[in-house]
């Protein structure tokens, strides 16, 4: 049970995405490393949230899309991910990038897509991060508030290459709320909305 942090972006990430040494636990522990790490099961959170991902990755992996909604939060956050330092020079609503549950619908085949369908089951422990519950980050700040008080935030990110050869990533926020794992917020480096 290791979670390892990306520190590095690729073509089209935010800077939230490319930068968030700040934001993250950092663990050194090298997925291809034949060296057993030294884990700790730090408490319930980290083993439920290992249960609901294992079940995400499935559901994802069936293409269930009504089954997938009972997995999100809503309103779902969908903005690309911004950092603090971006508020310094622009205006982030993100009220912009809730999509309620009646919403989600029409924009399902986007945050699921054929390359989600095909990469989250395949997801690694590197595509991975525990999100640090000091962060200063504004994004994970802003979403950290419909979570239970003193849980985690966990992110899976995965980078692809597209058909075209452009290569981009999306991600998966996952927080507790009410005592369940839920996906509280997808990201993309394109506003999902508008």
């Amino acid at each position: 049970m290791v979670l390892v942090c990306l520190n590095t972006g690729c073509k089209g990430n935010t800077p939230a995405q490319t930068s968030k040494t700040d934001s993250v636990k950092q663990n050194t522990y090298s997925a291809n490393s034949t060296a057993k790490p030294t884990v700790t099961v730090k408490n319930n959170d980290e083993q439920q949230f290992r249960a609901f991902l294992k079940k995400f990755k499935e559901t994802v992996k069936k293409g269930d899309k009504t089954a997938l909604r009972s997995m999100l939060y809503f309103p779902l956050q969908t903005l690309p991910q911004w950092t603090s330092e971006d508020l310094k020079s622009t205006t982030i609503n993100p009220a912009d990038g809730l999509i309620t549950v009646t919403e989600y619908p029409q924009y399902a085949d986007n945050i699921f897509s054929k390359d989600a369908q095909r990469l989250i089951p395949q997801s690694r422990e590197d595509d991975l991060s525990e999100i640090d519950n000091n962060t200063t980050e504004n994004y994970y700040i802003t979403i950290k508030a419909v979570i239970d008080k003193g849980s985690t935030l966990y992110e899976l990110q995965q980078q692809y290459e597209q058909r075209n050869g452009k290569e981009t990533s999306y991600g998966f926020v996952f927080g507790k709320v009410k005592g369940q794992y839920k996906v509280i917020s997808y990201f993309c480096p394109w506003p999902l909305k508008g």
